[in-house]
C-alpha cells in the first residue's frame, strides 16, 4: 500500500509513530487492533494507511495500562531461567577435546526455545539419514509471534515481486518489515566451529539486555541453521571421540562427511539434488532473507580468517548491488574483528564468486557472504611455528598488507579461537542488518525491481517440446521452478525472435524476480581471460568455468534476443514439472515394444523391467521404418501386457512405442549385471555422486573397499567394476601413513589397492570382466595394465593447455554400445582431465574431440593439443574390456546429457549377441 499524502497526516500519527510512542513494534500495534485489544484506527486512507489521532492515543494508553503486561525480565532473571550451554551440555562451547553429537545440538536449542520467548526451533524436515534439519529463529518476542512472522513473510514477498508492488506501496512495507539474516553455520561437518558458535550466539541473544543486542532483536529476524549436514555432524562427533587421546586424535575421516556428496553439499545450490539442499532452499524461498552468512573453515597454515570482498571474477548475473554488499558486510566484519584485536583477518583473497553452485541467495536478492576460519584438528589445539605458515592460498599470512593489516604471528590455534572469531563476525553481521534495516530492505526492493524491469537481451529462453530427453527436460524445468523461476507454457503456436514455436513450448522470461537465476543457468558462460601475469597461465576459477545447464543436460534451449510481444499465448505453469512417460501403440502388425534410447529414462526402465522378470534386448541397427534406433530397448509384444508397460513408462518417464521387428533381426540381449563400485579410504566425492546417480536410476551395486579388491576372486562375483574419478595415487597408494599436516593416520585406513589390488583388477578383466575408469583414475589403470593408450596431456604444462571445468564438444559413434542414445555431437564436462591417443587395433574410439575449438561454455587454452584425439575409448584386454572415460560423465548430477555413457558402460557387461524372435530373444 502507498504512503499517506502529507495532507492526510495533518493531526494524525502513523503506525510507526504510535509504535514508538508505546515502545512496541508496528506489528504488535496492528495485531492488537486485529484481535480487538485496541480500537480500530481513527482513520484509514483510501490507500489503506492506518492513521491515529490524540483521542485514539489516550484510549489506547488506558487499555494498555489495564492489560497485565509481560514483565521485562532483567538479565539476572533471564539468566536464571535460560540454560547456559555448559549447564545443559556439561562442556563449554569451544572446549578443547570435546564435540557434541547432533542429538545434543538439537536438545540444547530445544531447551533454549522452551526457556526463552526470544528463540524458536523449527524442524524443516529430515536429513538424508533421517535426522532433524533445524532452523532456529531468534528475535524479539513480538517478532516471533505467528501472525508477526507471517506478516513479515508477506511483506518481503511483496517486495520480492516488484511487478505487483509499486515504489509507493513498498514504502510502508519497508517501514515495518524486519530485515532477515540467515547464518548458515556449518555446511561442511568437519568445519565445526560455526555450529558451536551458533549455540553460543543464540544463548547470548536470549539473555541480552544491552542496547546493541536489543536493537538486533527488535529490528532483525535471525535464522540460524546450526548445520546444513546433520548426518555429517554425527559422523564427525563419533570419529573424533573414537580417536580422542590417541596419536590419531583429530585427523580427517576416511569417508565422506555427507552420505553421498561430501564437500560438494555446497556445490548443489542450483541442481538441488540433496534432501538438505531442498530443505534450505524452501526456507530461503519462504523467508526472503536480505543477507546470508555462510561460515566455513579452511586449512591451518594460512590466514586466520577470510571475509569478502571476493577476488575476481564475479558472476555478471549477480546484481552489482549484491556484489557491493559483499564488500560492505565483509569490510564491516573485518573491521570489528580487528577492533577486537583478532589478528590474521584477510579480505579480497583466495575465493571468487563466479559459479552459482556456490550460493543460492546471490540470485534471489540476498547477499550470500562467505567466511573461512583457519582450522585446528577438529577440537584439538594445534601449535604452529612461523615457518609452518605458507602462502598456498595466494597470500602470505606473515606479511602486513592493505587487505591483511594485522598479521597473525603463529602460536596455538584452537576450536575456542574459531568460535571466538566466528562469534564476533556473526554479531557484526547482525548488527549491520539491524542498524541499517531500512537500507537493507530498500536494497532488497531495488534488486527485485531491477530484475523485474529488465530491458536488455536476452529477453527470454524458449524450451521447445520436441526434445531428445523429455525426462532431463522436465528435470531442468522443475529445478528452475524450485528456484522461484516462473515458467510459462504456450497454449498455441507463437513467434519470437523470428522463430515460430509450437504449442507446448516452455518460455522463461528474464524480466521476473528470479531472472538472474534463470539467466546464469541457461546462458553460455564466457569465462574472462584473467592471467596470473601477462601471457602467463590462467588465473583459474575457484570452481568450474562453464556450467550451462541446457548443454550439460542435453536439452535444446533457444535464446531470444528480441522483446517478446505482450499478447503471446502463454500460461503460467503452477504445478511442478514432472517427466511424463508415453506409450504409443501403432496401427498394423507389431512384434515389439521399443523404449527410446535417447532419454536417460531408458536406464531406469530397463532396471524396472529386470525387477519384473521381463526379458529385454537392445536394437543394433536402425529399422527400415526409422522408428527404431541403435540402443533402443526392445521387449517382445507378448512378454509384457500393455498395462504393465504403461506402468513402467509412467514410473520412469520413458518413451515407448509399438514397432515391427522382423524375426531373426540382430540384437543384443540385455541381462542384469552385477556391479561393484570402488570406494577408497581417501573419500572420493565422485564416488559419492556415482552412488547417488546409480541409486536414482535403480542400479544395484556393491561397495568395494581396497581390501575387498585385494582379496581377488572378483570375476566370480561381478560382471563390471567402476573406479570413480580420483587421482591415480588414491587408487594405487591410497591414504598415506601421515596426513598432509604430518599427523599419523590410523593404520587400518592406510593404503590403496597396491600391486595386489591392481593384479586382482587385471585378472578380473582378463577373465572376461568389464572395468570402467573415470577421468584421472584411468591413469592408474593405463599404467598398471600397460594398456596401449597414452594420455596426450600428460607432459603438457599448464601455460600451454588448461581447461578448468568447461563444456566441450565431442563427436560420438552412437552405433557403438557405449554411445547408444547419444547425439552425434555431445557436450562433456572436462576438468583438466584425460585425453587419449592410440594406434592399437584393440583400442576403439567412441568419442573424440573435433578438429576445431571444442569449447561450448567456459574456458579453454590450447585446444589444439586435443583436436582429433579421443575422449572415450574401449580397450580389449584378455577376455574382457576396459572403458576409459577422460571427462566427468555424471559430474555433480549436473552432466545428465552424458549419464548414458556411464549407464551404457555398465549395461554392456550384460550384453551378448542375439537375434530377435517372435516373443523371445534367442541367445546365440
Amino acid at each position: 500500500m502507498p504512503r499517506a499524502k502529507l495532507s492526510d497526516l495533518d493531526g494524525y500519527l502513523t503506525t510507526s509513530h504510535v509504535a514508538s510512542t508505546f515502545e512496541l513494534s508496528p506489528y504488535l500495534i496492528k495485531a492488537r487492533i486485529e484481535d480487538g485489544t485496541l480500537p480500530p484506527a481513527s482513520r484509514t486512507t483510501d490507500a489503506g494507511v492506518l492513521l491515529f489521532d490524540d483521542a485514539w492515543i489516550a484510549q489506547a494508553r488506558d487499555i494498555l495500562a489495564s492489560v497485565t503486561p509481560r514483565k521485562r525480565r532483567r538479565s539476572a532473571s533471564v539468566s536464571s531461567h535460560v540454560p547456559t550451554p555448559r549447564a545443559f551440555l556439561g562442556h563449554d562451547l569451544g572446549e578443547a577435546g570435546w564435540l557434541p553429537n547432533w542429538d545434543q545440538v538439537v536438545g540444547y536449542f530445544t531447551a533454549l526455545a522452551d526457556a526463552s520467548d526470544r528463540v524458536e526451533v523449527e524442524v524443516l524436515g529430515q536429513s538424508t539419514e533421517g535426522r532433524p534439519y533445524l532452523v532456529v529463529a531468534v528475535s524479539a518476542p513480538e517478532n516471533l509471534r505467528p501472525e508477526a512472522r507471517q506478516r513479515n513473510r508477506d511483506a518481503l514477498d511483496r517486495l520480492w515481486d516488484a511487478r505487483s508492488t509499486s515504489p509507493e506501496a513498498a514504502a510502508p512495507l519497508i517501514d515495518e518489515a524486519r530485515s532477515v539474516g540467515v547464518i548458515l553455520a556449518t555446511q561442511h561437518s568437519n568445519e565445526i566451529g560455526a555450529m558451536l558458535m551458533a549455540m553460543q550466539l543464540a544463548y547470548d541473544l536470549a539473555i541480552a539486555e544491552d542496547g546493541a543486542a536489543l536493537d538486533v532483536l527488535a529490528n532483525t529476524l535471525t535464522l540460524l541453521v546450526p548445520s546444513h549436514n546433520p548426518d555429517g555432524v554425527a559422523m564427525i562427533s563419533d570419529w573424533y571421540a573414537r580417536w580422542l587421546g590417541t596419536p590419531h586424535e583429530g585427523v580427517e575421516m576416511p569417508w565422506l562427511y555427507h552420505p553421498y556428496v561430501g564437500h560438494d553439499n555446497n556445490r548443489d545450490w542450483f541442481m538441488q539434488t540433496q534432501d538438505e539442499t531442498r530443505l534450505y532452499v524452501d526456507l530461503h524461498n519462504r523467508e526472503h532473507p536480505q543477507a546470508v552468512f555462510d561460515m566455513h573453515q579452511m586449512g591451518r597454515f594460512g590466514p586466520r580468517f577470510m571475509v569478502p570482498p571476493f577476488i575476481d571474477p564475479l558472476d555478471p548475473n549477480q546484481d552489482p548491488l549484491i556484489q557491493q554488499g559483499f564488500s560492505a558486510l565483509g569490510s564491516h566484519i573485518a573491521q570489528r574483528l580487528t577492533a577486537a584485536g583478532k589478528p590474521g583477518v584477510v579480505t579480497n583473497a583466495i575465493f571468487d564468486n563466479y559459479s552459482p553452485s556456490l550460493a543460492y541467495g546471490n540470485y534471489h536478492g540476498s547477499v550470500d557472504l562467505l567466511s573461512e576460519a583457519a582450522s585446528a584438528k577438529l577440537a584439538t589445539t594445534v601449535i604452529l611455528e612461523e615457518d609452518d605458515l605458507n602462502a598456498d592460498y595466494g597470500i602470505d599470512p606473515r606479511i602486513r598488507a592493505w587487505n591483511q593489516p594485522l598479521p597473525w604471528e603463529a602460536g596455538s590455534w584452537s576450536i575456542a579461537d574459531i568460535v571466538s572469531y566466528d562469534l564476533i563476525a556473526a554479531r557484526a553481521f547482525l548488527d549491520h542488518l539491524a542498524r541499517n534495516r531500512r537500507q537493507w530492505l530498500e536494497d532488497y526492493s531495488t534488486l527485485a525491481r531491477r530484475s523485474s524491469a529488465r530491458t536488455e537481451k536476452p529477453y527470454a529462453f524458449v524450451i521447445p517440446p520436441d526434445q531428445r530427453d523429455p525426462r532431463a527436460t522436465a528435470e531442468l524445468l522443475a529445478l528452475l521452478q524450485q528456484g522461484l523461476v516462473e515458467v510459462r507454457r504456450a497454449t498455441d503456436a507463437f513467434a519470437a525472435d523470428g522463430i515460430t514455436f509450437p504449442a507446448g513450448s516452455h518460455v522463461v522470461r528474464l524480466d521476473q524476480p528470479a531472472g538472474p537465476f534463470a539467466k546464469t543457468l541457461l546462458e553460455v558462460q564466457n569465462y574472462p581471460d584473467l592471467r596470473k601475469w601477462p601471457d602467463g597461465p590462467l588465473l583459474e576459477p575457484y570452481d568450474i568455468s562453464g556450467h550451462t545447464l541446457p548443454i550439460q543436460m542435453g536439452v535444446s534451449v533457444v535464446r531470444i534476443d528480441q522483446p517478446l510481444a505482450d499478447d503471446l499465448p502463454l500460461q503460467l505453469v503452477t504445478e511442478p514439472t514432472a517427466a511424463i512417460g508415453t506409450l504409443a501403440a501403432a496401427d498394423g502388425e507389431t512384434t515389439a515394444w521399443a523404449i527410446d534410447a535417447r532419454s536417460n529414462a531408458i536406464a531406469d526402465a530397463i532396471q524396472e523391467l529386470h525387477e519384473r522378470g521381463v526379458s529385454v534386448v537392445r536394437a543394433v541397427d536402425p529399422s527400415p521404418a526409422g522408428d527404431v534406433r541403435p540402443g533402443d530397448a526392445l521387449i517382445a509384444i507378448d512378454a509384457i501386457t500393455e498395462a504393465a508397460l504403461r506402468d513402467v513408462v509412467e514410473l520412469t518417464g520413458a518413451r515407448a512405442r509399438a514397432v515391427n521387428i522382423a524375426s531373426g533381426s540382430p540384437v543384443l540381449s540385455q541381462a542384469p549385471v552385477s556391479l561393484g563400485v570402488f570406494k577408497p579410504w581417501t573419500a572420493s566425492i565422485d564416488e559419492g555422486w556415482a552412488r547417488w546417480v546409480l541409486e536414482d536410476y535403480g542400479y544395484a551395486y556393491e561397495t568395494l573397499r581396497p581390501a575387498d579388491i585385494r582379496q581377488g576372486g572378483l570375476r566370480d562375483k561381478f560382471d563390471v567394476l567402476l573406479i570413480p574419478e580420483m587421482i591415480a595415487a588414491d587408487v594405487v597408494d591410497g591414504r598415506p601413513e601421515k596426513t598432509r599436516e604430518k599427523d599419523p593416520y590410523p593404520p587400518e585406513y592406510v593404503g590403496g589397492l597396491g600391486d595386489a589390488g591392481m593384479e586382482a583388477l587385471r585378472r578380473f578383466v582378463a577373465d572376461g570382466g568389464d572395468l570402467i575408469a573415470i577421468d584421472r583414475s584411468a591413469r592408474a589403470v593405463i599404467d598398471a595394465f600397460a594398456l596401449p593408450v597414452e594420455n596426450a596431456l600428460r607432459d603438457i604444462p599448464a601455460d600451454q593447455f588448461s581447461c578448468p571445468g568447461s563444456l566441450l564438444r565431442v563427436v560420438v559413434d552412437n552405433t557403438h554400445p557405449l554411445g547408444f542414445g547419444l547425439p552425434r555431437e555431445t557436450a562433456v564436462l572436462f576438468m583438466d582431465g584425460m585425453v587419449f591417443t592410440s594406434a592399437d587395433k584393440d583400442v576403439t574410439t567412441i568419442a573424440r574431440y573435433p578438429r576445431s575449438n571444442p569449447r561450448l561454455s567456459g574456458w579453454i587454452n590450447g585446444w589444439e593439443k586435443i583436436e582429433g584425439k579421443s575422449a572415450l575409448v574401449d580397450v580389449r584386454y584378455g577376455g574382457g574390456r576396459v572403458v576409459l572415460i577422460g571427462f566427468r560423465p555424471y559430474f555433480r548430477a549436473q552432466a545428465r546429457g552424458t549419464y548414458r555413457i556411464l549407464f551404457n558402460a555398465i549395461d554392456r557387461a550384460g550384453q551378448s549377441d542375439s537375434t530377435f524372435g517372435a516373443g523371445s530373444a534367442h541367445t546365440e
